[in-house]
């Protein structure tokens, strides 16, 4: 490649790496354990590719390829009207097979649909949870606040329903997935790095430490996901709130400082030993305690099918561990990720610093490779 070039551009390592993943699919194919597939299947290998190029290529500027630096007047003379991107902005398809529908069933119109609407409005305050959803209204621009999605769209906010329109969305089973494989998968992520205790960092260790307790309460997948959080450097915090276990909606929304993003109300004196939860959404809580929510795998299930139902991004600051759960848990992966955030906050100053953004995110990729070969090797 550098014979031709001393620094090809990421396309034509694309066709490179191509070229390799098609002739030796076995060694080089990013595959999880069922042998589905992670993105495009080959994004391992192109930062592979461009990495070597640039190790290659340290100290020889001539060989660099140097964008057009921005000028202030560049600035000044640029589209004012431009609208910035929102850190956790409504998005587009990601990852489902049944977006926005085409067409109108036949015999429907815009006019008839909203008059069913709402009379299945009228049917669920009077008769409860039956009715139906429409994509439309959810996926208009700009998006609707939540607020506004719980009072057109109610049933939504039901545990059923809000994981029947996912299924609808994505194909995808998600309760039934995560029931199948959240237990499971989580026993062996804990066997994994316990294997290999000393290589973790102290942060890492010493919530495996109390993960692996022999008496302790929980699930092993919801103690794997705060390993998985230490591991990839996100505060529990990101995806999970603690409160006490007689707290109310109410109580949550006026005590906790619920934030924008997505979060699951731990009720309970540990995350560990919680026996309910909530869940919250741009700071009100849209599913309360109840027997629809009796464990974890329910909670987990319902806190991510809200980011496809809602029309969500992953939150900057969880987004690796909710990639991995996409990607190893619920087995959806397309070739890009659901965080396009452009800032976030560095992990070690504590200031708001540029993101760095690909594709997809390669902790996420390199990591589910790195577990896979392990037990391809140890089994």
């Amino acid at each position: 490649m550098r014979e031709r070039s001393l620094n090809p551009t990421r396309r034509e390592c694309v066709v490179v790496a191509k070229a390799i993943t098609q002739k030796y699919p076995n060694s080089f194919l990013d595959k999880n354990e069922e042998g589905e597939l992670i993105g495009c299947g080959y994004f391992s290998v192109i930062n592979q590719l461009k990495t070597r190029v640039e190790y290659l290529n340290r100290g020889n500027s001539l060989s660099r390829l140097r964008k057009h630096k921005r000028t202030q007047r560049d600035d000044e003379d640029g589209d004012d009207d431009q609208p910035t991107v929102a850190t956790c902005a409504r998005i587009d398809s990601y990852g489902c097979v049944r977006w926005q529908p085409e067409d109108y069933p036949d015999g429907e119109t815009s006019a008839s649909l909203e008059e069913k609407k709402l009379e299945m409005m009228d049917i669920f305050s009077r008769e409860g949870l039956k009715g139906a959803k429409q994509r439309e209204y959810i996926n208009a621009k700009p998006s609707p606040s939540i607020l506004d999605v719980g009072k057109e769209w109610p049933f939504l906010f039901s545990q059923k329903f809000l994981l029947s329109h996912f299924t609808t969305l994505t194909n995808v089973e998600l309760y039934t997935r995560l029931n199948e494989d959240l237990d499971k998968k989580g026993k062996r992520l804990l066997d994994f790095f316990s294997s290999q205790i000393t290589k973790w960092r102290k942060e890492v260790r010493a919530v495996l430490k109390e993960a692996i307790k022999k008496d302790r309460e929980g699930s092993d997948g919801l103690a794997a996901m705060l390993v998985m959080l230490a591991h990839f450097k996100e505060q529990e915090e990101s995806l999970f709130l603690i409160a006490d276990e007689t707290t109310t909606p109410a109580d949550a929304e006026a005590q906790l400082s619920l934030p924008i993003t997505p979060r699951i109300i731990m009720l309970g004196e540990t995350i560990l030993t919680a026996k309910k939860w909530m869940l919250s959404i741009e700071g009100r809580v849209v599913i309360p305690p109840g027997a629809h929510m009796a464990d974890f795998t329910t909670a987990l299930a319902a806190l991510f099918a809200c980011y496809y139902v809602f029309n969500l991004e992953y939150q900057v600051e969880a987004s690796t561990t909710l990639e991995f759960v996409q990607r190893f848990l619920v087995r959806i992966n397309p070739d890009s990720n659901k965080c396009t955030a452009k800032e976030q906050m560095s992990k070690t100053t504590g200031r708001v610093v540029k993101r760095k953004t690909s594709y997809m995110n390669p902790h996420v990729i390199y990591f589910i490779r790195d577990f896979t070969e392990f037990y391809l090797l140890t089994d």
